[in-house]
């Protein structure tokens, strides 16, 4: 393993993947951290912000509690904060870069919030919406239809965007995976997720991004498909929890990517080569 300081004089580890891999991990506000960014540098940003669902939650599922973060926001302000980032993400993105963009329908006192009532307000083009069948869901007591499903929006900047490999596209626009249950992060998504967004969009060596970094599974996935990643995260622990992941990835975690990719991960240490698909 070998480290060396990014350009902002915070250590990068770099692993030997398949290529010299950066790792850089930086901690803050994510709208404040991002303007450092270079312009025109992202090649794809996989993301899922916290849901702003106000302390909803509990019971036999668990509630949702971040280490360092309010998800308690006034919803005006929080949409508001969401452009805001999404369109310095932009900036920072290269032509034709995507961002996929996680989210839900939340459904608050009689009416539904729609992640379409402000992604229509960014820089961004729409390419397409995925529904993510999770297969279970928080809603037992009956009054509504258990809902089971979450978004993944596929945005693209400009009008050019990337073909997505046969493989890739066969995925159809309703991916179904269960949750990620085995992870002490409070709302991680499954290392499936990131796995099909960056390998339907990167053919080449790249920068991948998550804002939202939490335990580091875009970051994780990212590194085993041999591309530098950056991720911000305001708690220092989650970041220490996406170190441990990375530099000593579990026989759990590198089953899933295996059977997500096609690639073999042929150790289990610090070292992985992995079989041309």
């Amino acid at each position: 393993m070998l480290v060396h300081l990014s350009r902002f004089n915070k250590p990068a580890i770099i692993f030997p993947y398949k290529r010299m891999t950066m790792i850089d991990l930086r901690t803050g506000s994510c709208l404040n951290l991002a303007l450092d960014l270079e312009d025109e540098s992202i090649d794809c940003t996989v993301t899922s912000p916290p849901y702003n669902k106000r302390g909803v939650g509990g019971g036999l599922f668990r509630k949702i509690k971040y280490q360092d973060f309010d998800d308690t926001l006034p919803e005006d302000e929080y949409q508001e904060q969401q452009i805001e980032l999404l369109d310095i993400i932009y900036d920072k993105t290269k032509e034709g870069g995507s961002l996929f963009y996680n989210h839900k329908v939340r459904y608050d006192k009689g009416g539904a919030i729609s992640p379409w009532q402000w992604l229509t307000k960014t820089k961004w083009n729409i390419r397409e919406e995925i529904i993510w069948n999770r297969g279970s869901g928080p809603e037992i007591s009956g009054y509504r239809f258990i809902q089971t499903d979450e978004r993944i929006f596929w945005l693209c900047k400009g009008s050019k965007h990337p073909r997505l490999p046969r493989r890739s596209a066969n995925w159809t626009s309703v991916w179904k995976f269960g949750p990620e249950m085995k992870n002490p992060h409070p709302a991680p998504y499954p290392i499936q997720l990131p796995a099909r967004c960056i390998q339907a969009v990167m053919s080449e060596p790249g920068i991948v991004f998550d804002p939202y970094s939490g335990s580091g599974t875009t970051g994780l996935v990212a590194t085993l498909l041999g591309h530098d990643y950056i991720g911000f995260d305001l708690s220092e622990e989650y970041h220490d929890m996406a170190r441990e992941r990375i530099a000593n990835p579990s026989k759990n975690d590198l089953r899933k990517f295996s059977d997500e990719t096609g690639l073999a991960a042929e150790s289990d240490t610090d070292v992985f080569t992995l079989a041309q698909s």
